[in-house]
């Protein structure tokens, strides 16, 4: 007969097992956490500054470009742009890669975009940079749809592009590839989650490794918050908004002068671009929204759906590129995004059921994957407090929050950095 002692630690030791505590996520002590920045705006604008030396300690970087659908290259106005143009970062042998997308609008050479890659392809990885698929470019070239945002379609037109340009780099240049991992930051992050579901369902790729840093989790919190900021330039006349670009985009591009591996280039941005938060959140919101204004032209171009109505030509295309930029985010979810999904399903859908479809909150069981890793700033913006919680409830110890840094102002910090490239450590990093 066994001991009483011996059945309450058994009973104990069962309790224990079936009833352990879920895994907490890292969250970065901010008396610890030594980046110099503490206002979210003045940390977000610090994006601006990160740029690329465009060269490697060994490899090559490759400028190259790839037809995905056919026919684009013929597009009225756009005659000779419709290839895809991404960039590859080449090891000299056999290396692990990541694939990196970026954030809303961003091009694959964006600097934000070569900055990481150049840090990465530094640390032996290979590199593939992809455009947003709020680009331009990508929307000529590579959307089916013709409308950024329908982020199922716009994963699978992704992933298409993943394969052909996966396969390009491995027979044009003979990369030798090892596993595969794949970062997306903002927007990227979000599409990247998506991303995942399809290779876990398809696996034509195989990507080991996933990192989202600042996905939004809520779209339309997201999308609101933007235009709440692009929305601010209503309270400056004209010629102070000229003004204020004019100034901003000097500023910035004096300090682009400087050799980023200084270790005082990021240093007192607060003191030199002096610039109240209104007028930095004006700056960001204006930016976001024109980039979304692009691709509606290019989209506008390529499908002639009839919305854009000011004439187009050779001669004059200013009108049409400014009608195309005067559209918030959110006209353009309700007046373009959710005619073209009931034209394409023959389905009403509403705003809300929209955002169900398209957040985060629509794949919480592909998010609780152990392969999927969150970076994510409790300053961030575009995020609520209940946008944290879940996050935090879905990833547990996958996740790593940090008291700073804005919407993506310290992918530049060597913390941030280190923290990366730990997560992709597992993909084979040959250093």
């Amino acid at each position: 007969m066994q001991p009483k002692k011996a059945i309450f630690i058994d009973a104990f030791f069962l309790m224990a097992l079936f009833f352990q505590p879920a895994a907490v996520a890292w969250k970065i002590n901010a008396a610890t956490y030594r980046y110099p920045y503490k206002d979210p705006y003045v940390a977000t604008s610090t994006v601006a500054l990160m740029q690329g030396r465009e060269e490697l300690p060994s490899g090559d970087i490759r400028d190259l470009e790839i037809t995905v659908l056919e026919g684009r290259d013929d597009i009225y106005l756009l005659q000779g742009e419709g290839k895809l143009r991404y960039r590859f970062y080449q090891q000299e042998g056999p290396a692990p890669l990541i694939f990196i997308i970026p954030g809303l609008g961003s091009s694959a050479y964006a600097g934000s975009a070569r900055y990481l890659a150049e840090f990465f392809a530094g640390q032996g990885f290979h590199v593939l940079v992809l455009p947003s698929p709020f680009n331009w470019n990508f929307t000529l070239s590579a959307s089916r749809s013709g409308f950024p945002g329908l982020i199922q379609e716009d994963a699978k037109d992704i992933y298409s592009v993943m394969e052909l340009v996966l396969n390009a780099v491995q027979k044009q240049w003979q990369a030798k590839i090892g596993k595969i991992g794949m970062l997306g930051f903002s927007d990227g992050a979000r599409e990247t989650a998506f991303i995942s579901q399809l290779d876990a369902a398809q696996k034509k790729i195989g990507i080991d490794t996933y990192l989202l840093i600042n996905p939004p989790v809520d779209l339309l919190k997201a999308i609101r918050q933007i235009d709440a900021m692009a929305d601010i330039g209503n309270n400056f006349a004209v010629e102070q908004r000229r003004n204020l670009e004019a100034y901003a985009f000097g500023t910035v591009g004096d300090a682009l002068h400087n050799d980023p591996d200084n270790p005082d280039y990021f240093a007192d941005w607060d003191r030199r671009i002096r610039l109240t938060d209104m007028q930095l959140a004006y700056l960001i919101g204006n930016e976001l929204q024109e980039t979304v204004g692009d691709a509606i032209y290019a989209s506008s171009l390529t499908y002639d759906h009839g919305i854009l109505k000011t004439p187009v030509s050779w001669g004059y295309r200013t009108g049409r590129l400014k009608e195309a930029r005067s559209y918030t985010l959110m006209e353009y979810l309700q007046k373009l995004l959710l005619p073209r999904i009931r034209q394409l399903s023959g389905k009403q859908m509403g705003i809300e059921e929209l955002n169900v479809q398209t957040s985060l909150k629509g794949i919480k069981t592909t998010l609780e994957n152990n392969n999927i890793y969150l970076m994510h700033n409790l300053d961030d913006f575009l995020i609520s407090d209940e946008g944290f919680a879940y996050l935090e409830q879905v990833f547990g110890d996958r996740a790593k929050f940090y008291p700073y840094g804005g919407h993506l102002g310290n992918l530049w910090y060597a913390e941030n950095k280190n923290d990366m490239l730990n997560v992709f450590s597992s993909a084979g990093n040959p250093r």
